[in-house]
């Protein structure tokens, strides 16, 4: 089951750069750097925390 956590870390990593690169992330809109910069910051910085925390466990 870590292997799937750690792959849909992976996943969501990818995202936030595909969106890093593109300049829009996919809400239940799109949402464009240059026009909500806020919500496009908000989205990315919350996709990121999701993706990294799947690398950690408090179990072994």
């Amino acid at each position: 089951m870590k292997v799937f956590w750690k792959v849909v870390g992976v996943l969501l990593l990818v995202w936030v750069a595909w969106d890093l690169y593109a300049g829009y992330t996919l809400l239940n809109k799109v949402v464009y750097r240059a026009q909500e910069p806020t919500l496009y910051w908000t989205a990315v910085a919350i996709r990121f925390g999701l993706g990294v925390s799947c690398f950690f466990s408090w179990k072994n």
